[in-house]
């Protein structure tokens, strides 16, 4: 009996052992640093902020539209809670930010990246969040030190600097390359295509035609960095740096050549009118049309059948060969 009553205490034990609950400690995610120097093929950092730190900042001019507003983030203390405070933005105001017509166009000195320590106070987070940071600035002219207030996910689309040595790398490695166009209009789908030095439309701006780049600059319009393109007439016409890139509008002259010489010169002319016809791969299809917004895929007895959904057309293909349109 005695032993029956030990081997019950001790299951007892054992049981109430292995059932208790313990918390355990996870170590926190550490953030790894990209070490590497600014190598200037990039304009915004995200937040590898710390690389802006020495490098030089060009402050971009505004759309007319946008001017009253003037610039948001730029403050004479960083360590104050209510940044917005008039008190501390510098050059005030334009409403209440820094004032357009005394910023526009300065250059800045990047001193330090300063990671702002998140208060305890929960409406004060979202200030100090997670991305943010404060770039310490030198105003080139003035010698100010100043500081802007610098997100890593939102200033992706609203940076509004430009990296000197950025800049003068994409100068050139830009200028005197040859670009062929698919006479689609990247300013406007409502305005004919115009000679940025006469204003004058240009009637020749038709698909395949070649454009060589001149120079690189800000252009007036939406202050964005655009390649100047010129033409065999002298005529000449703005695209943003990131258009220059879009195959929906425009190739590289090497890369277009590429692609004539594997697709054949029919074909190569289907796609830089944005056509298409049965008996094209999915390669060219893709190159005149884009990317699909849906892809539908049916594989039967060992055929492998696509559709491709566009917003009003469809493309059937089967094992990877257009069959039919709709």
């Amino acid at each position: 009996m005695r032993k029956v009553f030990l081997t019950i205490v001790f299951l007892a034990v054992s049981f109430s052992c292995f059932s208790q609950i313990t918390t355990t400690k996870v170590a926190p995610k550490t953030e790894k640093i990209d070490n590497a120097p600014y190598d200037s093929t990039q304009n915004f950092l995200g937040r590898d902020v710390h690389k802006y730190i020495g490098q030089e900042l060009y402050l971009k001019g505004m759309s007319d539209g946008m001017r009253k507003y003037g610039y948001r983030n730029f403050v004479i203390d960083h360590t104050q809670k209510t940044l917005a405070n008039k008190s501390n933005v510098y050059k005030c105001c334009d409403g209440s930010n820094s004032k357009y017509n005394e910023l526009a166009g300065k250059y800045f000195k990047v001193l330090d990246a300063i990671k702002p320590p998140i208060p305890e106070e929960e409406y004060l987070k979202i200030l100090y969040g997670d991305n943010r940071f404060f770039l310490k600035l030198q105003e080139t002219e003035s010698s100010d030190i100043i500081y802007y207030q610098y997100d890593s996910e939102s200033d992706k689309y609203t940076f509004p600097f430009l990296v000197v040595g950025f800049f003068a790398k994409q100068k050139q490695i830009m200028i005197g390359k040859e670009f062929i166009i698919r006479g689609i209009n990247w300013i406007s789908a409502l305005e004919p295509i115009t000679d940025m030095r006469t204003g004058n439309p240009i009637i020749n701006f038709e698909a395949g035609s070649k454009w060589k780049c001149v120079d690189l600059t800000v252009e007036e319009r939406f202050y964005d960095l655009a390649l100047i393109l010129e033409n065999d007439k002298g005529e000449q016409v703005p695209i943003g740096i990131d258009y220059s890139k879009n195959q929906n509008f425009i190739f590289e002259y090497n890369q277009a050549e590429r692609f004539k010489k594997k697709f054949g010169n029919e074909n190569w002319k289907l796609i830089l009118r944005g056509d298409v016809k049965i008996g094209m791969t999915k390669e060219m299809c893709e190159l005149s049309w884009g990317t699909p917004s849906k892809i539908n895929q049916t594989i039967i007895a060992g055929k492998k059948t696509e559709q491709w959904v566009y917003s009003d057309n469809y493309l059937y293909f089967d094992n990877g060969i257009l069959t039919a349109m709709q």
